[in-house]
Order: structure tokens, then C-alpha cells, then sequence
């Protein structure tokens, strides 16, 4: 009897492919990040949030999402290259959800203190404000950034 109820993706235009496994209550995602796949992952998560009744969640879990797979595909690339292997694990947890993106960068991110005129390193304050518990931990592979979201009180 077969577990995943999502198989390969086929490659998309731009040649990225992903493997989607989906079994009760998690949700993984490996993935050959590029720009346009993280909106695509993003949209894979807010599917699973929906099957899994969870909707209340997406606007806070899509957030922190979106923040954490740009930052893998900036930081984590290497450098000419289109792509960077991410693994993206949803699970569903009974307060919320527990979300890791792993990438193959072994720096971990650092919370940034931006001035006003900054154009950028807000990204993990926000992801910091709107989560409910946030880390990184070293792997062998590189690192694990994950967060919890809980329900609304």
C-alpha cells in the first residue's frame, strides 16, 4: 500500500523538480529552490494547512515561509548557481504547526538590528514577531531553521 499520496513533480519550465511527500499530519518537500519556486512551495503549504482544516493559520505560516525560503535561496546558493536543494517539512502538531527548512549552508541566520533607511534585514525580526518559537540547529547537510506557529489564543 502506497504512503505518499503526492509524487515526483515533473521538472517545470525552468528545469526545477521537486519531491512531494505528503503522509497524515506532515507534509516534505524537497526541492531545487529557485525564485520562482518559493511562491510555489508557499502555495503548498497553505494547501496543506487548508486539508488539514487549518486555515486559520496561512497568513502567519505563508509569511514565515516565504521569509525563510527567500533566505535559503539567497544565502544558501552557491554562487552562480540557479538553485540551492532545500527540504521543506510541515507537520502538523495539536497546538499548530512545526515548520524546518533545511538548507546546505552551515551559517546560521543572525537577527539584524536595520536602521530607517535600510532596505533590507527585517526579514527574521518579522519572522520572530509572528512565530511562536523560532531556531537553527547544525546538521551534518548544512542546517535546520524552524519555526512553530500555534493557534490564536
Amino acid at each position: 500500500m502506497k504512503t505518499d499520496l503526492m509524487e515526483a513533480q515533473p521538472p517545470t519550465a525552468g528545469g526545477t523538480s521537486a519531491m512531494t511527500r505528503m503522509r497524515y499530519g506532515t507534509c516534505e518537500v524537497d526541492v531545487a529552490l529557485t525564485a520562482k519556486t518559493v511562491r510555489r512551495v508557499r502555495n503548498l503549504i497553505s494547501s496543506c494547512l487548508s486539508l488539514w482544516g487549518l486555515t486559520e493559520l496561512d497568513m502567519r505560516v505563508g509569511l514565515v515561509s516565504s521569509e525563510l525560503l527567500t533566505n535559503a535561496f539567497l544565502h544558501a546558493r552557491k554562487d552562480g548557481e540557479a538553485s540551492v536543494p532545500v527540504k521543506v517539512v510541515l507537520t502538523r502538531t495539536p497546538d499548530g504547526v512545526f515548520l524546518s527548512i533545511s538548507d546546505p549552508n552551515p551559517r546560521h541566520p543572525v537577527l539584524l538590528d536595520p536602521r530607517e533607511t535600510d532596505e533590507g534585514g527585517r526579514g527574521l525580526a518579522l519572522v520572530k514577531a509572528i512565530s511562536n518559537g523560532f531556531g537553527c540547529s547544525s546538521t551534518a547537510y548544512g542546517k535546520d531553521v524552524w519555526v512553530t506557529v500555534l493557534h490564536p489564543s
